[in-house]
């Protein structure tokens, strides 16, 4: 007895070492890793205003408006007066000298080194007009360019919004599920309570548990499509990854439909940066053609030109100067310029079609927008009806079951309809502001709702 009572005193003091190192490492574990950022709290205008400022694709395309001005400025710049300085050494195998008689001597006519420093003025004269039209077409090009940027701004915007309320859906269904647990915890209590006093089977309970098992497994799944939704959105933002987003409800009262179907055709007809875009990028296909057809006129300049001679010789002159005409012409090259020009005019009619094709895709899809935002607008009023039948379906069954008339089959029936009504309200509620953002895209314009703390 006394050699177990040593054993379990030596078994627990060992058991103590060991907890203590444990708790020591755990500790020091714990001071070594670095502790987790609190989740960066942001609201849908919030997000919006980051997605503008910080979202990669928008760099780029500013970086693309970037290098178009700069071509714009380079073209420009051809119209100025060119200065020129070109300087050249010549290194002979002998100087050529010439001997005059014994009264002058030996004269030298080129020495050995000689060279010459050369600088040019040169003035375009017929290419002024070619240059103007390459600089209207570059600007048009940056108009492209600008115009195309602020349609990726609206995309983004409404990407950016998408994720956000994607995500809030989760957050709200996964409340859902959990109110919905907790109601079937409390039939699981009561219909134990009624087996235990025979009014109920086994087999009851166990069609609680199954449902419970089901409804967990959707909140579940409604957790991982938040955190899907908020990395989604996280990454929209710029933000880098790993970053914890805390989202801030909005007030869901759904916006009326500020215009009719036609209405909203015309608008976007109006005001979408892709036809803006189209329409530069076709006229700078149309001055392309001025471009190419430029080549087959000679290019004339005037220039002026200073030469200092270094070693000149006795023939030569140390300075000169003379101002002069420059004619440069291509009179043959098999047929290039007509085929740019060709090209040219293939680019121009292309740039046409491509603009009225999307003028009338822009109109397709913003009616199917707007009979989205209509449908999903009645939907959102049916499924708050139904929703207001399921609540009180659900309460009537409940006071029945605790009387002990109502089955398990009967109250599951109800708790899922219910279940099932709040889904549905609450998707058609989200779906519908996704959906009417989708229109003030289509249309345009950036999405902003107004938002509201609760």
């Amino acid at each position: 007895m006394m050699f177990c009572a040593r054993a379990g005193l030596q078994l627990g003091l060992a058991i103590a070492v060991v907890a203590s190192l444990g708790g020591r490492a755990a500790r020091a574990e714990g001071d070594v890793l670095p502790r987790k950022a609190a989740p960066r709290a942001v609201t849908l205008a919030g997000a919006i205003e980051i997605a503008l400022t910080g979202n990669p694709q928008l760099a780029i395309d500013a970086e693309g408006i970037v290098a178009a001005e700069a071509r714009t400025r380079s073209d420009a710049a051809l119209r100025l007066p060119l200065l020129a300085l070109r300087g050249n050494v010549q290194l002979w195998d002998r100087a050529i000298e010439a001997d005059l008689g014994p009264d002058i001597g030996k004269v030298t006519i080129r020495d050995r080194v000689t060279g010459t420093v050369d600088l040019t003025v040169s003035q375009p004269v017929s290419g002024a007009l070619a240059i103007g039209t390459l600089v209207e077409r570059d600007r048009a090009l940056t108009e492209a360019g600008r115009a195309q940027r602020d349609g990726r701004r609206i995309e983004i915007a409404y990407r950016t919004a998408e994720a956000y309320l994607d995500a809030l859906q989760s957050r709200t269904l996964g409340q859902v599920a959990t109110g919905t647990l907790q109601q079937l915890d409390a039939d699981l209590q009561h219909a134990k309570v009624l087996v235990a006093a025979g009014t109920l089977q086994r087999v009851d309970v166990l069609r609680l548990e199954v449902e419970r098992a089901r409804v967990e497994q959707q909140r579940l799944q409604a957790e991982t499509a938040g955190l899907a939704a908020r990395r989604r959105l996280a990454l929209l933002l710029g933000l880098p990854d790993g970053s914890e987003l805390a989202l801030v409800d909005i007030d869901t009262a759904p916006p009326a439909l500020s215009s009719t179907e036609d209405e909203a055709v015309a608008r976007s007809r109006r005001d979408r940066a892709e036809l803006r875009s189209a329409e530069a990028t076709s006229r700078a296909a149309e001055l392309g053609i001025a471009v190419a057809r430029a080549n087959y006129y000679p290019a004339i300049s005037l220039v002026g030109v200073y030469s200092h001679a270094v070693n000149a010789g006795l023939l030569g002159s140390a300075d000169s100067e003379y101002i002069g005409v420059s004619l440069d012409w291509n009179l043959w090259d098999w047929g290039k310029r007509s085929a740019d020009v060709d090209a040219g005019r293939a680019a121009s009619r292309q740039a046409r079609l491509a603009q009225v094709a999307q003028g009338e895709q822009i109109a397709v899809d913003t009616r199917a927008r707007w009979q989205a935002a209509r449908l999903a607008r009645a939907t959102l009023e049916v499924t708050d009806r139904g929703l207001v039948a399921a609540v009180e379906a659900q309460r009537l069954q409940s006071v029945r079951f605790a009387q002990g008339a109502a089955t398990t089959v009967e109250l599951l029936d109800t708790e899922t309809a219910l279940a099932t009504a709040q889904s549905q309200a609450v998707i058609a509620r989200y779906q519908y502001l996704v959906a009417w953002m989708a229109l003030s895209r289509e249309l345009g314009s950036l999405p902003v709702h107004p938002e509201a703390q609760r």
